[in-house]
């Protein structure tokens, strides 16, 4: 705990004792029932983190009124939803931890919903981008109705037993919008000056105030800069600050970021760390209350740089807690190094609606959501199990088995474990990728997993090894496409530029449209060389029109525009040639010149071991890109799954 003093001293937020200064920051879970209400699988989750060291929760944000839900998120408009989130609270208490939620009102943004009951408001009836369509512009009737909606569901939450409430003022929603002079236009008493556009949030926070009396905290979440051309600045913040402290605030939380402009607010990978710190540096300046700093602070070094450096009195950390609830708890005791770190990869926010078993998810931990399912029993027969593959989902199933009283011995052909995730930890900004192989690779031998390297497995092997189980884990090798000249001397494929082992002319075609097509000619255009990217299908519809991927997308359109990449979008590859490609784009065939032509176009399945086993052993399975090339979640995900059930 030395390394970490400031981290885990005692802090105040109004009149509440918080054991250490780390805030699990709030996210939408996605898990709650139909009708807003939260339930035991919810419970579940945010105990595992209350159990693994934090000092408070700001759990997710809940809607306010009936006429301002949405199925996204849960809900606080009537006294029914008390009753449940007091199970909450209690649960957590019981661990020594705090507890807040959100209140919210989602503003323009409703208007991208289709459910006729919803009434989207704004400052100023000013189309929305994200659906093109305007919100009705509040009425002072609106406006009254919306604050006391807030302090009701403030009282509610009292009533519940949590410790805090937090203000949602951030991100575009209803009280964002008219902090924002890019979207209040209005010239009441709303509007006009940074004052008038204040006072919307400071009568909520007032009449909160009157609602839960003077001992219960209060907290607002702010953006310190929307990052938006004629959207708020950090001096339109410091201005705002003091006035919401003047209304009743305890603390200020300060993120960044509009949808529109929302990589700030959830900034992924492509984004240096603590990018948002120095906006709650700025507000403390002119801040009488604790401030919380925010914003991919997932090494606990900078967490703990920024409290001693007097940029914040708290921080939150949000995707970290998903990655290893236990996170506080190994820094106090000094188990850093069994810390599984973030990645900042969106997979959570990518599946949270798309998992496998609904509700939020995690790339490195399968668990979320699945506390109680995923406590590990002990194996009724202890069994010789051979896991063949030392990849991501080779290595947790390994890990698992081990841990449950199993005899595991992990094969791998490679001279390191890791398989496919080595190459992604190459590519442009993914350095950090590497932390999952390598976290892995180290449980493996805490477990006691017998690890061999550098070993083929054949069939005869297997059987001369008579094992109880097999599991079989290796992978996929790179597709190749179907066009006259893809063996020529020129075609490569992106994984053996990533690892050195192509040699690559000065001009380049990429062939591909989703991440490594990108990263690989970024990191060829940053070599120097010509780069044309050419995809059969638009770059965007990677993500399947999901924003937050969309936001991925752009930082890496961004780039390859920046890096003077040719983009050839909706185009097809007709024929390779040793001095180029021939495509057919918009209706016509054009020739591309290139030395050397990458070729990033998925994966396929490496079974033939899986089908050759087949009828030879008591028991097989089959996990990962070898059953189907997917991503690292489903890898991991599956060897969790594996490894409860053998």
């Amino acid at each position: 705990m030395g390394q970490f003093v400031k981290l885990f001293q005692p802090g105040r937020i109004g009149k509440v004792e918080i054991r250490n200064r780390l805030l699990m920051a709030p996210m939408g879970t996605h898990a709650h029932n139909e009708d807003g209400s939260i339930n035991d699988r919810m419970i579940d989750y945010y105990v595992e983190r209350a159990k693994g060291g934090v000092g408070l929760i700001l759990g997710q944000t809940a809607s306010i009124l009936k006429e301002s839900s949405r199925s996204t998120i849960p809900a606080i408009y009537d006294d029914k939803f008390i009753a449940p989130l007091r199970r909450l609270a209690d649960a957590v208490h019981r661990h020594g931890a705090k507890i807040g939620w959100q209140l919210e009102h989602g503003g323009k943004v409703l208007t991208g919903s289709t459910d006729p009951h919803i009434v989207a408001l704004g400052p100023s009836a000013i189309p929305w981008v994200g659906s093109g369509k305007a919100p009705r512009e509040a009425t002072k009737e609106d406006i009254e109705r919306v604050v006391e909606a807030f302090a009701e569901g403030a009282r509610r939450l009292k009533d519940a037993g949590l410790d805090i409430i937090e203000i949602h003022g951030c991100h575009g929603d209803l009280i964002s919008s008219f902090l924002s002079p890019l979207d209040n236009r209005r010239q009441d008493e709303y509007g006009g000056t940074v004052e008038k556009r204040a006072r919307f949030a400071c009568e909520v926070i007032q009449r909160v105030r009157q609602k839960v009396g003077t001992d219960f905290p209060i907290s607002f979440r702010l953006s310190g800069a929307d990052y938006l051309d004629g959207g708020i600045t950090i001096e339109d913040s410091k201005q705002v600050a003091p006035l919401l402290v003047k209304a009743g605030t305890d603390a200020l939380h300060v993120s960044a970021g509009q949808w529109e402009s929302y990589k700030w607010g959830i900034p992924n990978y492509l984004f240096p760390d603590g990018l948002n710190v120095h906006l709650a540096e700025e507000i403390r300046k002119v801040a009488t209350v604790p401030v919380i700093a925010v914003g991919k602070i997932g090494d606990l070094a900078l967490a703990e740089n920024i409290l001693r450096e007097g940029k914040a009195d708290f921080v939150a950390m949000g995707r970290p807690f998903l990655t290893d609830p236990e996170l506080p708890n190994k820094a106090r005791e000094g188990r850093t190094d069994e810390i599984r770190r973030c990645i900042y990869c969106m997979g959570c926010m990518i599946k949270s609606m798309k998992s496998a078993h609904g509700g939020i998810s995690c790339t490195v931990n399968p668990a979320v959501l699945r506390e109680k399912e995923f406590i590990l029993k002990p194996a009724a027969s202890p069994k010789r199990i051979m896991v063949i593959g030392g990849g991501l989902a080779g290595m947790e199933a390994a890990r698992v088995l081990a841990e449950r009283g199993h005899k595991v011995s992990l094969y791998e052909a490679d001279s390191k474990l890791g398989g496919q995730w080595n190459i992604a930890s190459l590519e442009p900004q993914k350095e950090a990728f590497a932390s999952v192989a390598r976290d892995l690779s180290r449980s493996l031998e805490k477990a006691g997993v017998k690890v061999i390297l550098n070993k083929p497995v054949t069939r005869q092997f297997v059987a001369e090894n008579k094992p109880d189980a097999v599991v079989v884990a290796t992978g996929a090798k790179p597709a190749i496409l179907d066009v006259p000249g893809v063996n020529n001397k020129n075609v490569v494929q992106a994984v053996d530029v990533f690892v050195g082992k192509a040699k690559v002319g000065k001009t380049v075609v990429v062939v591909g449209g989703k991440y490594r097509a990108m990263e690989a000619a970024i990191l060829l255009a940053e070599q120097g060389k010509k780069v044309s990217i050419v995809a059969r299908s638009g770059l965007r519809q990677h993500g399947s029109g999901q924003a937050i991927i969309h936001w991925v997308y752009l930082a890496l359109r961004d780039r390859l525009i920046e890096d003077g990449v040719y983009i050839y979008t909706q185009a097809r590859v007709r024929e390779i040639r040793e001095t180029g490609v021939y495509i057919d784009f918009e209706q016509e065939t054009a020739f591309l010149k290139a030395d050397t032509v990458v070729l990033a176009v998925g994966a396929k399945p490496e079974n033939a071991l899986f089908e050759q086993l087949k009828g030879t052993v008591p028991e097989i399975y089959r996990i990962g890109d070898c059953a189907e090339p997917r991503d690292a979640m489903d890898a991991i995900r599956e060897g969790a799954e594996i490894g409860r059930i053998v």
